[in-house]
């Protein structure tokens, strides 16, 4: 569905673990216990119900050490989430593959020291692309296509190209619940689901603060636009 219900829940640092459920209690969504059928939702449609109903004991989302995250699968159906952890464990590209975690799972989805490996190399290598085009530019990068010794902008590789929105992703976890999304299903987008909901992992997201913080905020360094 593709509506933002309600406003951002927000765990307090004193909880390692939050559920996320499908229950209806107006008191449900303090603490660590998320419930999605205390949020009001005119735009709620009779599919998203049905998946709220199913969804049950919904999830468990445990942070463990600084960071990692594990989730636990309560309810009697699957969840699917889009995890890079994952999509590397299962040798997939970065944001590839969704994954079906079925009920009585218990799995990591998310490793803190590999978010910050991933978000240092993807800088780097966006801060080094930056410099190049901004050498072409300058006519400080002659080349065989290049005219008056300005190579051309275009022969930088797009697949260096990486904005702030790419590092921000390494640092959430999608999922949703009873139906799947991605290429191995019929709905292509996570908003296609009836029900699904996005966590933004604290300490990753200020681990990406201070490595955008690191690089030099120059003309040459600055990230290609989006």
């Amino acid at each position: 569905m593709d509506v933002s219900v309600g406003e951002s829940f927000k765990v307090p640092s004193a909880y390692s673990k939050v559920k996320v459920d499908g229950g209806v209690r107006p008191s449900g969504t303090t603490g660590n216990r998320f419930c999605l059928g205390a949020l009001s939702n005119v735009h709620r449609t009779e599919s998203s119900e049905k998946a709220r109903i199913h969804i049950g004991e919904g999830v468990e989302l445990e942070c463990r050490g600084e960071g990692d995250v594990w989730i636990r699968c309560m309810s009697e159906h699957s969840v699917f989430v889009q995890s890079y952890y994952l999509d590397r464990e299962a040798g997939r590209q970065p944001g590839d593959a969704v994954h079906k975690i079925y009920p009585n799972a218990y799995i990591k989805v998310f490793d803190l020291r590999q978010c910050h490996q991933q978000m240092q190399q993807q800088a780097a290598t966006a801060e080094a692309a930056a410099a190049v085009q901004a050498a072409a530019i300058s006519g400080q990068v002659p080349g065989p296509a290049s005219v008056g010794g300005i190579a051309p902008a275009a022969s930088m590789s797009v697949a260096t190209v990486v904005g702030v929105d790419d590092l921000r992703r390494l640092c959430i976890l999608r999922l949703s619940f009873v139906k799947g999304w991605g290429p191995d299903y019929p709905r292509k987008s996570i908003k296609e689901t009836p029900c699904w909901v996005e966590v933004q992992l604290h300490r990753a997201l200020q681990l990406l603060d201070e490595v955008l913080h690191r690089m030099p905020m120059n003309e040459s360094s600055r990230f290609p636009s989006d």
